[in-house]
């Protein structure tokens, strides 16, 4: 499938990366750059961006990526081998980046020399190092070890991974040898320690060893594993110090590391940082940027210095600040699409979106790019397709280009599993479906303390997945543009349930507007009421409270009501006006004096227009919602302004829609 997520407002990020990858930065020596860190929502077009950038240095500057979510990369000498492969291509005027002191760490991390003395072991590690290997040897052992683990056991954390340096390629030809000063680089690893050469490695594969026999999460196999990690870590950071000078007068490396913020992924950042040795006012740092993903916040940011990453644009900001301490994380957040953008990813070369169908979109996906990206690439394939927002979700999801066949699951199917992924890929078969009931059940609930109530309704919602229900906080309306999404996506589904079931939307319903019956919460027995359609009784109650109510605290009251979802999935894929038809055409036409038959009409009009999820035609529904309004004022005493600022606030809306 075409990956339709758009590439927002990335030209700033893209600017900013460039501009902290120039030979100058960092300003001033004993300074080294700051790790950039985009930041955003699952779906949010965190990989686009590490794409973009990938595609745009790609055939010119030397650069590696992992993605940390993969649970190969749960092994540091993985993710590090996998960089370094990326780094070692060829680039013109960088030439090939060379890593013989990293290449040193994995051949001895391989040996394992606990079983002989330690004499026995320095000579065995000796007779390693002087072995000549064919030229190419460095780029094929590095590209064996980013293809995949194979096995010497190592494993990161309490996950169990194995990792395995490959034998094959290690020839005795004359070709590739370690220079001197790459060897004598484990004696002092430029923190002017007293060690011999030697000595480090056979404490490295000794490490190794400990890493393999010690159970994991065990003292000594954590203190193990962080030596064998710092170690290369180190080693890695040495190489890209020590490349030829060329390639310091040169734009910087960048090594790019999507999903950082798993435990993987900020164990390998920590453990990169820390390796970093001490910088004296006068050394450079090594010739590397590093950007990184994640969905919040990193923990480790708020122990250091962080700044905006446009910060770096700013020609007029001292590189440094006043208290000297520069930053070591860049933030770029990035941002929910605009009203504006989805208008421009509908547009075709024929003709312009219709722009009440890109403002639906932009309503229903609260401006998710993922969700925005994907419905307004279909519409722009067919923007002849009748149904609103709606039509969109049941369309295929488009192909890769035109010719290609468009993938068998409904737009609405891949959002709602793309978004209920949001921890790692989704559960399949059953465990899919049980996971998608709870959700959905769950998603009902419009406020904290129904949705919390509703968790624990062990029959509705299931125990096993509850904790993430209430984690989800599927109820905030005003929450990120993901989870808006999600609950609309999830209520479909829950509106899809037959009537029979015993997670159904009626099921679900009732017991809510029960709950908030026995806390005399006539807010949300009302709201959760009228989602079952009950609009007779509704409206008959809010006929009774408006004349003892002051107008602004009534309007209040009946918007949030009006709040309520469409439980049929018929009526949804109708036009606006087929649809309020359907929902008044058992009611009378009401009478100047009849309250309760306007109030009616206003709620059933009012939910309509809400609901982002049907057709573009609402200028109708808007003009109904302003003549009920003006025919009800004199029927409220103390609302008569308010009611009918109201009304013409409706009256000019029905202008735009039209």
């Amino acid at each position: 499938m075409a990956d339709s997520r758009p590439v927002f407002e990335r030209n700033v990020a893209i600017r900013a990366v460039h501009a902290l990858m120039q030979p100058q930065r960092p300003a001033l020596p004993g300074h080294r750059r700051p790790v950039v860190v985009f930041e955003g929502a699952h779906g949010s077009g965190k990989t686009v961006l590490l794409d973009v950038l990938a595609e745009k240095i790609g055939p010119h500057i030397p650069h590696g990526r992992a993605d940390l979510a993969d649970p190969l990369h749960e092994d540091v000498p993985t993710t590090l081998s996998t960089l370094a492969a990326g780094l070692a291509g060829h680039r013109p005027r960088y030439g090939r980046l060379r890593f013989p002191r990293l290449l040193i760490g994995l051949l001895v991390l391989q040996q394992d020399l606990a079983h002989l003395d330690f004499e026995q072991a320095r000579e065995d590690v000796r007779q390693l190092l002087a072995q000549r290997r064919t030229g190419g040897w460095p780029q094929r052992f590095l590209r064996d070890l980013a293809a995949g683990p194979l096995e010497v056991g190592l494993s990161a954390g309490v996950v169990s991974t194995t990792f395995q340096v490959p034998l094959r390629g290690i020839g005795t030809v004359v070709g590739h040898t370690f220079p001197d000063r790459a060897r004598s680089w484990y004696g002092h690893r430029d923190r002017e320690l007293p060690d011999q050469p030697i000595d480090t490695l056979v404490r490295l594969s000794r490490s190794a060893h400990d890493v393999r026999r010690e159970e994991p999460g065990e003292v000594r196999h954590l203190a193990a594993r962080a030596q064998v990690d710092g170690l290369l870590c180190e080693a890695f950071l040495a190489d890209l110090r020590d490349a030829s000078r060329r390639v310091h007068t040169l734009q910087s490396p960048v090594v790019l590391l999507d999903n950082a913020d798993t435990l993987p992924g900020r164990t390998f950042l920590r453990r990169l940082l820390d390796a970093r040795p001490p910088l004296s006012p006068s050394d450079s740092a090594e010739p590397l940027t590093v950007v990184a993903t994640a969905r919040e916040e990193l923990p480790e940011m708020a122990d250091a210095p962080c700044a905006p990453l446009e910060s770096v644009l700013d020609q007029t900001a001292p590189r440094v600040p006043a208290g000297g301490t520069p930053p070591v994380w860049l933030r770029y957040r990035l941002p929910d699409l605009s009203r504006a953008d989805i208008q421009t990813l509908m547009d075709t070369p024929a003709a312009r979106a219709d722009r009440r169908l890109a403002r639906l979109v932009h309503t229903y996906t609260g401006g998710h790019p993922q969700a925005a990206g994907l419905l307004a690439a279909s519409a722009a394939r067919h923007p002849e397709a009748p149904g609103g927002v709606v039509g969109l979700l049941v369309r295929p999801v488009p192909g890769a280009g035109p010719e290609e066949e468009p993938a068998a699951d409904t737009a609405e199917e891949w959002l709602l599993r793309r978004l209920l992924a949001a921890d790692g890929p989704p559960p399949e078969g059953a465990q899919w479906e049980g996971q998608a009931t709870a959700f959905a059940a769950g998603a009902a609930a419009c406020r904290e303390v129904d949705a919390l109530w509703l968790s624990h309704q062990e029959d509705l919602v299931d125990p096993a997945w509850a904790d993430g229900v209430r984690r989800a906080r599927l109820w905030d309306a005003a929450g990120p543009s993901g989870t808006v999404m999600l609950r609309r996506l999830l209520l479909r589904r829950l509106a899809a349930r037959a009537p029979e079931d015993p997670v159904s939307w009626g099921a679900v319903y009732q017991r809510l507007a029960a709950y908030c019956r026995e806390r005399d919460d006539l807010r949300g027995a009302l709201s959760y009421q009228l989602a079952e359609d009950d609009l007779p009784a509704v409206a008959g109650e809010l006929s009774r409270l408006l004349p003892d109510m002051a107008g602004r605290a009534w309007l209040d009251l009946l918007r949030t009501v009006a709040e309520a979802p469409c439980g049929s999935l018929e009526r949804q894929l109708m036009d606006p006006y087929t649809h309020f038809s359907r929902m008044v055409q058992d009611l009378p036409e009401p009478a100047s004096d009849d309250v309760t038959a306007h109030v009616a009409r206003l709620l059933t009009a009012l939910r309509i227009v809400g609901d982002p999820a049907g057709g573009v035609e609402r200028g109708f529904l808007h003009t109904q919602i302003s003549h009920a309004l003006t025919a009800l004022a004199l029927h409220s005493p103390d609302g008569l302004v308010a009611l009918h600022e109201a009304a013409d606030d409706y009256a000019r809306q029905a202008r735009w829609w039209m």
